[in-house]
């Protein structure tokens, strides 16, 4: 016989939550987690409804982490398709590299979720790598400030190396530096270089608070960014 006291737990698992729905005339509930998502799923749930686990305090439907996780896929996609279609729209010839990095930039957050974005582009005057965009809650990368080629991000760039983190090593780490202003902070960093034939010509740095980045979002950022870069040259 074993001496051995069996194991008990001081700490109780939390009751799972349960939730009532309202469309703004109806509420029912309360409802169990997987029930709720799939009444999303099925389309008896619309995205204008509002939850709550407490009766009277309401929130958006996709504040249920599951539901959140399940609608994030096709956001994005509805997201990257408009962010092509904004590329194909006619549209005045963009005037400088700034306005360039700027809409780029942009367009490339928008399809990635990230929080922070920059953009760096080769300056044909003085061969080197200069900060054409800073967007996002975030201070310390100024407009034109010059990106030093010997630093390890930029190094991997001009190999063709995609830097991307967590996990994080010794390149992930000095691009997450970049953003350490951030407001959100760095949960996930990611830097894409953008080659037209075998010349690097720009790099793509996000970040967000939350977790690293799908390669599918970024190739779609990469996709977006090539794209202008030909139009502005042609």
């Amino acid at each position: 016989m074993s001496n051995q006291l069996p194991f008990v737990s001081v700490l109780r698992p939390n009751p799972p939550p349960l939730w009532y729905v309202t469309n703004g005339e109806v509420t029912v509930g309360p409802v169990v987690t997987g029930l709720l998502v799939r009444g999303v799923e099925a389309g008896k749930v619309p995205d204008y409804c509002r939850v709550s686990s407490q009766y009277g305090w309401w929130r958006p439907l996709d504040s249920v982490r599951e539901i959140a996780a399940r609608k994030r896929p096709a956001q994005r996609a509805r997201e990257a398709a408009e962010a092509f279609r904004e590329l194909a729209r006619p549209r005045e010839r963009i005037r400088d590299e700034e306005e360039l990095g700027h809409h780029v930039t942009r367009l490339a957050m928008a399809v990635t979720g990230a929080e922070c974005g920059m953009f760096h582009m080769r300056d044909r005057s003085q061969q080197c790598f200069a900060t054409r965009a800073s967007l996002g809650p975030m201070t310390g990368q100024r407009l034109n400030d010059t990106v030093p080629e010997q630093g390890l991000v930029m190094r991997a760039a001009l190999i063709g190396r995609p830097v991307m983190g967590p996990p994080y090593g010794a390149a992930e780490d000095a691009l997450a530096l970049r953003f350490a202003s951030s407001a959100g902070g760095v949960g996930g960093a990611a830097m894409v270089p953008i080659f037209v034939g075998s010349s690097l010509v720009a790099t793509l740095e996000l970040s967000r608070p939350g977790h690293a980045f799908r390669r599918a979002d970024l190739q779609r950022a990469e996709r977006i960014a090539h794209r202008a870069l030909y139009q502005h040259a042609n």
